[in-house]
């Protein structure tokens, strides 16, 4: 299905006021036959809750499908709505993900920016009052199962980026790797989102030194896992992005039955 030009051009032109908020892959089904359509949205929202948008090759910088079998590019076409829709040629385990282009935003006043980073625990300069301009980038990722259960832990040297430890849907202790430029995202705060029918949750989690983590993922539901991650450019970033940050955001979602 296409979505309307006018609906586009409504996105394109609202996306720099979405920019502080989660972005997110969510799935109509997370466990699918070998012959099944893989059917997803890009949604972008607050607490679970968001606008799905349709596909737009400009927003786009890599999406990809990843199975034992390798890597394959995914190729949409523009006003794609669901954004995502792909046919599933194997089995097992599977990782979909989206790669966003970097996107400017100003911030139209200092309190702003600064309700922003205490949101998320980030640090940033103080010294500066006036109101800054930040180049952001988002990494969402879902895992999924195809008819046999068998996991595997993979990186893809994303900038930023959530890696399963063991399977979320086998397991109720969740266990995650951050990485942020291949690097551990040490000793960070970052936040899951749960809902199902009845409740809502959002918990916040920190890595430890090597940027491991354990989740609860007793409960039956959509889980969002979130990490941000906020650069103070140098005066070499400030000249090539025309910004004083460079914030990162990755997620990871998976959906218990």
């Amino acid at each position: 299905m296409k979505i309307c030009l006018t609906v586009i051009l409504y996105f394109l032109i609202n996306s720099n006021s979405l920019s502080a908020h989660e972005l997110w892959l969510e799935a109509d089904k997370y466990k699918l036959k070998s012959d099944e359509k893989l059917v997803a949205n890009i949604k972008v929202g607050q607490d679970l809750v968001g606008e799905s948008y349709p596909y737009l090759s400009q927003e786009t910088e890599r999406l990809f499908l990843l199975s034992k079998k390798g890597l394959k590019k995914l190729i949409q076409i523009d006003g794609d709505y669901p954004a995502i829709q792909q046919s599933i040629n194997d089995s097992g385990v599977q990782y979909l993900y989206y790669q966003s282009s970097k996107d400017f935003l100003k911030y139209e006043d200092y309190k702003s920016f600064v309700e922003f980073t205490d949101e998320y625990n980030l640090r940033y300069d103080k010294s500066n009052k006036n109101p800054p301009s930040e180049i952001y980038q988002r990494f969402a990722k879902t895992i999924f199962n195809s008819e046999q259960n068998s996991f595997f832990k993979t990186k893809q040297n994303l900038e930023f980026e959530i890696i399963n430890q063991n399977n979320p849907y086998k397991n109720n202790l969740s266990e995650i790797q951050i990485l942020i430029k291949n690097k551990p995202f040490l000793n960070k705060q970052f936040v899951v989102f749960f809902k199902n029918e009845n409740e809502f949750e959002r918990k916040i989690y920190q890595t430890d030194l090597y940027g491991f983590a354990k989740i609860d993922s007793t409960k039956k539901g959509l889980y969002l896992i979130s990490a941000v991650d906020l650069e103070t450019l140098n005066l070499i970033g400030q000249i090539k992005y025309k910004a004083d940050y460079f914030s990162r955001w990755a997620s990871l979602t998976f959906k218990k039955n």
